[in-house]
């Protein structure tokens, strides 16, 4: 009786001490330090609402486990023991390990930790309930006597559990506890990998603990503190650490070293009792029948699941392919190809390691319990084996390599064409920095659009036109505005400002810059966090601009303290039948805009409906106000250099006769979305210029299979094309002049689509195209263009268009225009001429003080199209032609391909500018395709090396040494 008496007390200390202790982790540090932040990222959408409800989960369960415990088992230790090992300990760390080490589940993870769910909220149904069958049934005596604690229940049983057999509670109850069996041992062996090396660690430091103790180095320090007139506070707290330290030992062993052990025995035995109550009931036969199929019902799903996709994706992929069919075969396996790249890209997000850099096993048997190296990595395998569900089949270069087959396969970046899955895993983390980190921010609505107002300033036949924002930062980090945008090849960007406030005279002005100087000044101040702004024109008609940062919005601000950032936009533009045109909208990040916008619209403030609000930025085009027939314009600039424009009427385009064009046909495969736009402009060009012209197509064509020649176009069957990979629109150029030969061609044009600017690469080939080269994208212009291929389009004088009758009309109509010709662009004739030498002076003199004042405001536009004809001509040296048109794009304030806008605020940046202009690689750009850098979590799995016996002593004699210091420093402190 003595003994069963000790063993109680013994059980009762271990319940209350660690539901003491599980209460004060809760409500002491995950509610107030976890909890709050949790819930408040939930309700901001960071943060996914599974991790809230875990939280709540992870409080609830000390809490009604305590409860419970108390009121059903308080006079029962033995049973206080079977709820605290069987249902409170493992259901905690449970909720433990999906808050702080589990991210994204995976199916296979997701069955697992659902089914140990079940297992303990049945093995908590049979403690408080026991068996549900029919109890008048029951024969087997053997399991009444063993559940005898549950007999005192039975009149307590709820009315929902008290079930006839019929009803299949007691059907149910068996396949929970077959269940239950194979979790009871699936759980326990995993948990012995930990308990077998923390029980010898314990053991070899209690002796390393009692053998320190009799060398005695311990009283020097406390002889010293005796001496100092602290014996006493040395004596007490000596002893009361040497009491605490041995409770909480003994009760941590108990945890964490006899858990593995009775978690197994108690749901073995559980499952055990029940499966002979319902053999009782039902006879051997079907008990057996019901619990072998639940069991193998359960490992047939688990086996389905723990398929991993990116096993079969990768090795699929592994090589190019070679034929049309190969190709359709592939296609026809998309998805599955989509999961299993998303899931290789996404796995340190959804796995706890990979097998291959899964060692800590290894590390703790080999180091620790110092076993042979094939022994311990034989250890490891069978661990392996049982996490198999929690581990990627692959390793960590896979991510890399996924997501370069993703582009390569799909034709997009990974990031864009499965944007929601990689947000969902970035975000599935309790912790809410980590969340943010790596969030893409395509159309995420972070920065409000306060207000917008547009101006037009009309002068004939060209207006300048002004774009006023005012953005408010709706979160309480500090956040980047982008734009992608395009407005037409004649208009001229002429400014770009900043401000804390709407003051004019107070805005941040702009520089024009060299493209590649300005971009690496822009990227450098945002990883500072200062201010800049940046424009680019990243296209023909293609800019981009980003600007930062928009100041984070506070609760309270201090008196001066920004809370919003304004900007303003202002470009000259030609007038069009349709009036002036407006900035289109490609793509934008982090802003967004809705009812509570208020905008202004040329003079007048204009609303829209809840659904118009969120998705128009600006109008198409504004109305001309003064209607009046277009005239032709001139300007003379520096140097001598005329332009001018002349309107074209609709008779004045034509398609060409006579000429040989070649065709190149983009079979990349987000073609396939523009397939019937494909097929018309073959019927096109059959019915309107094969006739007439020579077309030969050449039909580019992604990795593994060659490029093909069609020399008539009339050939060509546009129903038959596979399109499928990525192709970049410089390796098409490539392509084309390997299979050309000594074929010439008048002009060249390039179908394809939107394109993935997002896939473009910094490689600079030679592409050398003597004709004019033109890019017709189908259903609508890419967001931009690497550098490389904007300059074969610039240089060679080609344009682009978004139908191939367009870009035919402005080959032919530039042609029969006269040699002078730079472009036939938005209605207008645009020529270059230089002034004779006898009248140079002359002119020169009449650009220094013009005569036609009131032209002075077209020449921003004309100086455009100067730089556009110098872009043409031949030069040896390649950077002093970039210095020549940069030098008229600075004089007078324009964007051009080759020279950008940047808004800088502060000394230190301008000196950074201009020691970035003065480097030879002032004009190289690098492609940004947006692409984010996402933060991965550790490794949990993977260590270095683990820690010798004698240094875990040593840490843990450290942290007693600081604990100590610590409360002599709080008693020095009372004490005075």
């Amino acid at each position: 009786m003595k003994i069963k008496q000790v063993f109680d007390g013994i059980f009762l200390k271990i319940f209350w001490f660690w539901n003491l202790t599980f209460l004060s982790i809760v409500y002491l540090g995950i509610l107030p330090i976890i909890g709050v932040p949790l819930i408040m990222a939930t309700i901001d959408g960071i943060i996914p609402l599974e991790f809230t409800l875990t939280m709540a989960a992870t409080i609830a369960v000390p809490t009604v486990c305590t409860v419970v415990g108390s009121r059903r088992f308080r006079q029962q230790p033995l049973e206080l023991m079977r709820w605290f090992y069987g249902v409170e300990a493992p259901l905690f760390l449970l909720c433990l390990l999906r808050l702080f080490l589990l991210r994204e589940l995976t199916p296979a993870s997701s069955l697992i930790i659902a089914t140990i769910v079940l297992c303990i909220a049945a093995f908590s149904v049979e403690m408080l309930y026991g068996y549900l069958g029919k109890r008048e049934n029951v024969q087997n005596i053997s399991y009444i006597q063993n559940i005898s604690y549950s007999q005192k229940f039975d009149n307590k049983q709820p009315r929902f559990l008290s079930l006839s057999a019929d009803n299949g509670s007691a059907w149910l109850q068996l396949g929970c506890h077959s269940l239950m069996l194979v979790v009871g041992i699936w759980a326990a062996t995993l948990l012995i990998y930990y308990a077998v090396p923390v029980a010898l660690f314990t053991l070899y430091g209690f002796f390393a603990v009692v053998i320190e103790f009799f060398k005695f180095t311990w009283v020097s320090p406390f002889w010293d503190m005796f001496r100092d007139g602290q014996w006493v506070y040395s004596l007490s707290l000596g002893l009361i650490w040497i009491a605490l330290s041995l409770i909480f030992f003994g009760l941590t062993c108990s945890l964490f070293v006899v858990m593995p052990s009775l978690y197994g025995f108690l749901y073995i035995d559980s499952g055990r009792k029940i499966w002979q109550s319902f053999a009782g009931q039902y006879g051997k036969n079907k008990a057996l029948i019901g619990s072998l199929g639940v069991i193998a019902a359960w490992l047939a799903i688990f086996s389905a699941l723990q398929q991993q996709p990116q096993v079969a994706a990768l090795k699929m992929l592994a090589s190019p392919p070679a034929n049309d069919t190969v190709r359709q075969t592939l296609l026809a396996n998309s998805d599955m190809i989509r999961s299993g790249l998303v899931n290789a890209y996404l796995s340190p997000y959804r796995y706890l390691s990979s097998v291959g850099e899964n060692n800590h096993i290894y590390e703790i048997y080999k180091n620790t319990l110092n076993l042979p190296d094939q022994s311990a990595q034989t250890v490891q395998n069978s661990y392996n084996f049982l996490m198999s569900p929690f581990l990627y089949q692959g390793s960590s270069a896979d991510v890399e390599k996924a997501e370069k087959l993703y582009g390569e396969f799909f034709d997009t970046e990974l990031q864009k064409g499965d944007t929601e899955a990689v947000k969902h895993a970035v975000q599935s983390t309790s912790n809410r920095e980590e969340a943010k980190a790596g969030l893409l921010n395509v159309n995420q609505e972070k920065v409000l659009l306060q207000s917008q107002e547009v101006t037009v300033k009309e002068n004939g036949d060209w207006a300048e036109v002004q774009l006023y924002e005012v953005y408010e930062n709706q979160t309480p980090n500090l956040q980047e505005v982008f734009y992608y945008f395009s407005l037409p090849e004649s208009a001229a960007v002429t400014g770009i400002w900043l401000g804390d406030t709407g003051d004019l005279n107070n805005r941040f002005v702009f520089t024009v810059s060299p493209r590649g100087a300005a971009q690496q000044v822009y990227n450098q101040q945002v990883r500072e966090r200062v201010d800049p702004a940046l424009l680019e024109q990243i296209g023909p008609k293609q800019y981009r601009l980003r600007a930062f940062p928009i100041p984070a919005k506070r609760e309270s601000a201090q008196a001066g303290e920004p809370k919003e950032m304004h900007l303003w936009l202002t470009y000259k533009v030609m007038r069009q039948p349709e009036g002036w045109a407006m900035p289109i909208l490609g793509e934008k990040r982090n802003i967004f805009w809705n009812q509570n916008t208020r905008r202004t619209i040329a003079g007048t403030e204009v609303e829209y409906s809840e659904k118009e609000a969120r998705e128009t930025w600006l109008p198409p085009f504004l109305p001309t106000v003064a209607q009046q027939p277009l005239t032709a314009q001139e300007a003379v600039l520096p140097g001598g250099n005329i332009i001018s424009a002349k309107p074209l009427a609709d008779a004045n385009y034509s398609l060409p006769q006579g000429k040989k064009f070649a065709v190149i046909l983009d079979t990349s495969r987000s073609m396939a979305t523009a397939n019937k736009e494909v097929k018309e402009t073959f019927e096109w060009l059959k019915a309107n210029a094969a006739g007439k012209n020579a077309v030969d197509l050449y039909i580019a064509s992604a990795a593994g299979m060659p490029p093909k020649l069609v020399e008539d176009v009339r050939n060509f069957d546009a129903g038959k094309v596979t399109f499928y990979g990525t192709i970049q629109l410089k390796d098409m150029l490539q392509q084309f002049a390997q299979l050309r030969g000594d074929r010439s061609y008048d002009t060249v044009f390039l179908v394809s689509d939107r394109h993935s600017y997002e896939l473009s690469d910094d490689r600079k080939p030679k592409l050398s195209i003597s004709a004019p080269l033109w890019t017709v994208h189908l259903g609508g212009l890419p967001p931009g263009y690497d550098d490389a291929t904007l300059k074969a389009i610039q240089d060679s004088g080609g344009g682009v268009a978004t139908d191939m009758k367009e870009a035919m009309q402005r080959v032919a109509t530039t042609a029969a225009s006269g040699e002078s010709t730079v472009s036939v662009v938005d209605g207008y004739a645009w020529s270059y001429a230089k002034t004779p030498q006898s009248e140079k002076s002359a002119k020169s003199a009449a650009v220094a003080e013009p005569k036609n004042a009131e032209n002075e405001g077209f020449k921003p536009i004309a100086a455009r199209q100067l730089i556009t004809a110098l872009s043409k001509q031949k030069s040896s040296n390649q950077l002093t032609q970039l210095d020549a048109m940069h030098a008229v794009a600075k004089n007078f304030k324009v964007v051009t391909p080759y020279s950008s806008m940047i808004v800088l605020v502060n000394d230190a940046q301008r000196e950074q500018l201009k020691a970035a202009e003065a480097k030879s690689d002032r004009f190289d750009r690098e492609v940004e395709s947006g692409k984010e850098q996402l933060s991965k979590p550790n490794n949990p799995l993977n260590v270095s090396g683990v820690p010798e016996p004698e240094e875990w002593l040593l840490l843990a004699v450290g942290a007693i040494g600081l604990l100590a210091i610590f409360l002599r420093q709080r008693r020095a402190k009372m004490v005075g």
